[in-house]
């Protein structure tokens, strides 16, 4: 796990509601824990529930994809962790990855989820708001 490019992580609880029927977590739970971790970021930045009312606008997810590594199991404290993805080529998307790692340390999921912000009153996706700009883009172009 290197910190040097991670924006946010998160530990989370595999819960008895994340699991399947063949005793590890379901595909879906993944995405759960990915999104969850994002949302916590989108807060610390400061894209809480009450500055998106005010800004009239809702992220909206337009692709993702995850690869599987490991199991994950009941009562297993996870880390979850965010790095900024590849240039979308668009100035309405961002990409950010999540890595979801086991408590020894390796690595059981890579996500990958390509978003944006959506204009409730204008119903249609928006340019990506500053404070995006600002907070998840700065990495990759400070190195341009």
């Amino acid at each position: 796990m290197s910190d040097e490019n991670v924006l946010f992580r998160k530990q989370i609880e595999v819960r008895w509601g994340d699991c399947d029927a063949n005793q590890h977590m379901r595909h879906s739970a993944y995405a759960d824990f990915c999104a969850h971790t994002r949302v916590g970021y989108m807060i610390k930045i400061g894209m809480t529930q009450e500055w998106l009312k005010q800004q009239g606008l809702g992220p909206v997810l337009f692709k993702e994809e995850t690869e599987y590594f490991r199991e994950l199991f009941m009562g297993e404290v996870v880390e979850v962790t965010i790095e900024l993805g590849e240039p979308t080529g668009s100035a309405k998307s961002v990409q950010l990855v999540n890595s979801i790692y086991r408590q020894n340390g390796d690595l059981a999921a890579r996500h990958k989820a390509v978003f944006g912000w959506f204009s409730v009153a204008e119903r249609k996706v928006v340019e990506l708001p500053d404070i995006v700009k600002q907070h998840m883009l700065k990495q990759k172009t400070a190195g341009v």
